[in-house]
C-alpha cells in the first residue's frame, strides 16, 4: 500500500500470525481475484457496484462503493464478499483492513456468515453485524486502520465469509466508502515476554525476571477499579499476572492489552509471601475486545500452588467449611482439601454459610501465607446446596427475650453447639451455656441446621 493511513490508536509492531484470508490489497485492479464476489441487491436507478480505483494515488489500487449519480443519491446495496475461510484451527482471528470515507451518508458494515452459499443474493444467509468492532475513517478520504477485529465468535466454523456492505439512498445520502489491504489472520500480539516467562521461579515465589523491565501481552480476566487488572496469555499454569497500574487505564474482561513495565513481588502488610506483579508501566495499549480465557476447573487443594497464581480458575460442589472471618475471607473444600476465599473484588452475598456447598470462580492470589480465590462479582459465587442465613431465619431455635438489652437464652434441649454470627457472618460465639451475654447489635443464632435473628439493645 502506498498511501499514508493514519493508525487510530497507538502504533506498534505486530507479529505475523496464520492467514485464513490471504491479504486482498486490490494491486492487481480487480475486485474479484482471489476468489471475492460482490453482489448488487439493490441498484436504483443508476447501476452501482464495488470497484476499484487509484484515484488521489495513481500507484495504490483499492476497492471503492458509492451511490451518488452525480447530482444525488441513489437506491444502492452493494456486497463485497470474501471467499469462504477456515477457523477450525484457529486459536485469536482477526480481521484487519483499512478505511476511508467521505461525503454524508449511511456507514459502512462488516458482517459475517457461517451459512452463506457463496453465491446468490446474501440475504438467504444469517449475517453477525461486527461493525462495532471497528475503527472507522473520519471522513476527508483519511486512510485509518480497522484494529484487530475480533472474530473468534465464529470458531471452529469451517466455512466463514466475511462481508463489506454499502448503502445509500435519497434520504441519508451517499458517502463515499473505499477499502484496502484486508485480511483474516491469526493475531499475535507484541510481545518481547510471556506472562510464564516472569511467573518462573527457581527461588521459591520470586520471579526469576525481578526488577527487569518487560513487555507481556494477555486477555483481561478480573479487574479491580482504582488499582489494576489481571491478563493472561493463555488457559494454562502459569499464564496469569496482575498489572498494578493504580486504575489508571480502563478495561473489561476480554480485553486484549499489552503493557510494559517492572517485575515486582508484593507483599501486603506483614506477610513474607510475595506475589508477582507487573508495575510501574511505561506503555499500555488496548487492541481490541476477545473472548476472555476460561477458567482452569480445579480441585480446591490444587488451587494452592504457584503455578495458579494469577489465574483464573473454578472450584466446583466445594463445602463451605469456615464463614467468613475478620478478613472477610472464608474457607471452601471439595473433598481434596482446603482453599481461602478473599472479598479483595466481591465479598459473597448471601454470607456463606458451613456445609452450605458453592461453586466458586476467580483469579488466584498469594498472600499471609496462603493462596487464596479472588471471585469477581455474584456469578463467580454460586449455591449449589444449602441455605443461607437469610433463608434460615424462620427455622425453629427458640431464643428469648428477642429483643434483649443483654441476655440471651436459647432452647437447647438436645445439649448442641451454639454459633452465634454477626451481620458479616463471622463466628463470635461457640458455646453449649444456653445463657450467652452480648453487645448491641443484630445477630445470628444457629443451633444445628436452624438459625434465627436476634437484636441486643
Amino acid at each position: 500500500m502506498n498511501k499514508l493511513v493514519l493508525i487510530s490508536s497507538v502504533l506498534f509492531a505486530f507479529t505475523a500470525g496464520a492467514q485464513y484470508v490471504p491479504l486482498k490489497d486490490f494491486q492487481d485492479n480487480s475486485i474479484t481475484s482471489g476468489g471475492w464476489t460482490t453482489q448488487v441487491v439493490t441498484s436504483s436507478p443508476g447501476s452501482y457496484t464495488w470497484t476499484t480505483s487509484n484515484q488521489g494515488t495513481g500507484t495504490n489500487y483499492y476497492a471503492k462503493a458509492s451511490g451518488w449519480n452525480g447530482t444525488s443519491a441513489d437506491n444502492s446495496e452493494l456486497w463485497l464478499i470474501s471467499p469462504s475461510f477456515s477457523l477450525a484451527s484457529a486459536t485469536n482471528p482477526v480481521l484487519n483492513f483499512d478505511n476511508a470515507k467521505n461525503f454524508t451518508g449511511l456507514p459502512l458494515e462488516v458482517k459475517v456468515s457461517t451459512n452463506y452459499s457463496g453465491t446468490g443474493n446474501p440475504s438467504a444467509a444469517t449475517w453477525t453485524d461486527i461493525s462495532t468492532q471497528v475503527t472507522w475513517s473520519p471522513g476527508t478520504f483519511t486512510f485509518v486502520n480497522s484494529g484487530e477485529v475480533d472474530l473468534s465468535a465464529f470458531m471452529p466454523s469451517t466455512s466463514v465469509y466475511v462481508a463489506f456492505v454499502y448503502k445509500s439512498n435519497p434520504t441519508d445520502g451517499a458517502s463515499t466508502w473505499e477499502i484496502d489491504d484486508v485480511e483474516v489472520r491469526e493475531f499475535v500480539a507484541p510481545v518481547t515476554t510471556t506472562i510464564a516467562e516472569v511467573q518462573a521461579t527457581t527461588s521459591g515465589d520470586q520471579s526469576d525476571l525481578l526488577g527487569s523491565t518487560v513487555t507481556v501481552g494477555g486477555r483481561v480476566s478480573a479487574f479491580k477499579t482504582g488499582s489494576g487488572f489481571w491478563i493472561q496469555d493463555a488457559a494454562a499454569a502459569w499464564s496469569g499476572i496482575y498489572v498494578y497500574d493504580f486504575g489508571d487505564n480502563i478495561v473489561a474482561i476480554g480485553d486484549s492489552v499489552v503493557v510494559t513495565g517492572t517485575v515486582v513481588e508484593f507483599a501486603p502488610g506483614g506477610s513474607t509471601e510475595k506475589a508477582t506483579q507487573i508495575g510501574t508501566l511505561t506503555s499500555f495499549q488496548n487492541v481490541g475486545s476477545y473472548t476472555p480465557y476460561p477458567a482452569l476447573n480445579l480441585s480446591t487443594t490444587a488451587v494452592n500452588a504457584e503455578m495458579y497464581e494469577g489465574v483464573l480458575v473454578k472450584v466446583s460442589d466445594a463445602s463451605c467449611s469456615a464463614v467468613p472471618d475478620a478478613f472477610n475471607e472464608w474457607v471452601v473444600n471439595d473433598g481434596s482439601g482446603v482453599v481461602r476465599v478473599d472479598d479483595f473484588m466481591y465479598a459473597a452475598t448471601p454470607v456463606p454459610m458451613i456445609g452450605n456447598v458453592y461453586n466458586v470462580t476467580g483469579v488466584v492470589s498469594h498472600s499471609f501465607a496462603a493462596y487464596k480465590i479472588l471471585p469477581r462479582d455474584a456469578n463467580d459465587v454460586q449455591l449449589v446446596s444449602g441455605a443461607s442465613i437469610e433463608e434460615q431465619i424462620n427455622a425453629k431455635v427458640s431464643v428469648y427475650p428477642n429483643p434483649s438489652d443483654e441476655i440471651i437464652n436459647v432452647l437447647n434441649a438436645n445439649g448442641e453447639t451454639i454459633r452465634i454470627f454477626n451481620t458479616l457472618g463471622q463466628l463470635i460465639v461457640s458455646t453449649k451455656n444456653p445463657q450467652i451475654s452480648l453487645k448491641n447489635g443484630v445477630y445470628f443464632v444457629r443451633v444445628g441446621e436452624s438459625t434465627t435473628r436476634v437484636i441486643i439493645r
